[in-house]
């Protein structure tokens, strides 16, 4: 495993050959005591060595590219014997996670397979659908969740569940799962990540049964804002604190979500991934100007700004929010997943058909496990949260 010591020992050592050699050049020849024989000697030494722990440091930096993110020099990490999982955070009404909560009665639309658009799956599931004698049934939403630090030094992810133990709630607002990834580059990622999963939780959960889902969704996710952009504002760090978050709402058999930022809700059903959510991201700014011709598609793609985030919880006006209107009808058999962006880049629908054999808290865990035996170099901090309709 490559420790990020070595790396920052090289780098040292490698300076100091450099000095060496520049230093050693500019040392008169004349009125010294060293031979030209020993000067040559000595300077084919100082060239090849501080040549050779360049090509190392490439070597070592290039394979993190590769292998990781990227985004900061942290070490490989190592393959736990059991992925870390991750106690949610206390949600109002103090429910545990660990049983199933929940019966509800969904609506079942028909949908043709394969889906490979979100067109598809839109027109196949979203809205009322028709019920058909036989095509109602009973379905558990069981929850699961996992989460691993990866090889940064602080967990800025952060989840939670509203509360699972109370039919009145659940009728009313029916089941809410939330996650939020505090941004790195930024300060006080945990503190905002935590502050906002809190903050959502809170004010959706004082729905009243009148009151839209999506409505309520929104409400809740510009008062989270709110607390975010306080909490930079307290510190004297407006637009330096931020962090994404994602929700999804289970009411009736149907689903809700809403999102700010780059982590992602899917839907597995019938051995299709789905991703619903958008990601905000500076790509789809850049794909609007190859489109209007103002620049190649390879430009696009290898833009080095592609990844920035647009929208994200934390400043002064939230006006980027990827949220559905209408609902969309679950079947009998369907995930939800809601993931930070440390895991989602590993998810397929072959991982998914493996997962789904199991108990959706063994599934996040096998999920994880996954993620994190790629041992990538940057593994940024890795979430899933699981609600499944079985």
């Amino acid at each position: 495993m490559v420790k990020k010591w070595v790396y920052y020992g090289l780098s040292i050592v490698f300076l100091l050959l450099v000095a060496a050699f520049v230093g050693w050049e500019f040392i008169p020849r004349s009125g010294n005591e060293v031979s030209e024989q020993q000067r040559n000697f000595i300077e084919t030494i100082l060239l090849w060595s501080t040549v050779g722990f360049g090509v190392v440091l490439a070597v070592i930096l290039i394979a993190g590219q590769l292998t990781g993110r990227g985004r900061s020099g942290k070490e490989k990490v190592d393959v736990p014997e059991r992925a870390t999982l991750a106690a949610p955070a206390p949600a109002p009404g103090g429910a545990a996670i660990t049983e199933p909560f929940m019966t509800i009665t969904p609506i079942i639309a028909p949908l043709d397979y394969p889906v490979t658009r979100m067109e598809d799956l839109q027109a196949g599931i979203s809205g009322e659908a028709e019920v058909k004698e036989g095509l109602l049934n009973w379905t558990e939403v069981i929850p699961g969740n996992a989460q691993h630090i990866g090889a940064r030094e602080e967990q800025q992810d952060s989840f939670s569940f509203s509360a699972l133990d109370d039919p009145a709630a659940v009728r009313r607002y029916g089941i809410l799962a939330v996650l939020a990834d505090g941004m790195g580059g930024l300060a006080m990622g945990r503190e905002a990540s935590q502050l906002a999963v809190q903050a959502m939780l809170n004010e959706y959960t004082g729905k009243t049964a009148e009151e839209p889902v999506p409505v309520a969704l929104e409400r809740a996710l510009h008062k989270a804002n709110e607390e975010v952009y306080g909490l930079a504002k307290r510190h004297e760090l407006e637009w330096s604190v931020g962090t994404t978050l994602i929700a999804a709402v289970i009411q009736e058999g149907r689903l809700y979500w809403i999102s700010a930022g780059d982590s992602r809700i899917y839907l597995y059903r019938g051995g299709v991934l789905i991703q619903l959510t958008r990601d905000h991201v500076y790509a789809n700014r850049l794909h609007e100007r190859v489109k209007a011709g103002q620049m190649t598609r390879e430009e696009a793609e290898t833009h080095p700004e592609r990844a920035l985030l647009t929208s994200y919880l934390g400043i002064p006006i939230l006006d980027e929010i990827d949220a559905n209107r209408a609902p969309f009808t679950l079947q009998a058999g369907d995930w939800v997943l809601l993931c930070s962006d440390g895991l989602y880049d590993d998810l397929s629908e072959q991982l998914l058909e493996e997962a789904v054999r199991l108990p959706p808290q063994h599934a996040a865990e096998f999920i994880l496990e996954h993620v994190i035996s790629q041992q990538r170099l940057y593994q940024d901090n890795a979430t899933i949260a699981i609600l499944a309709c079985l």
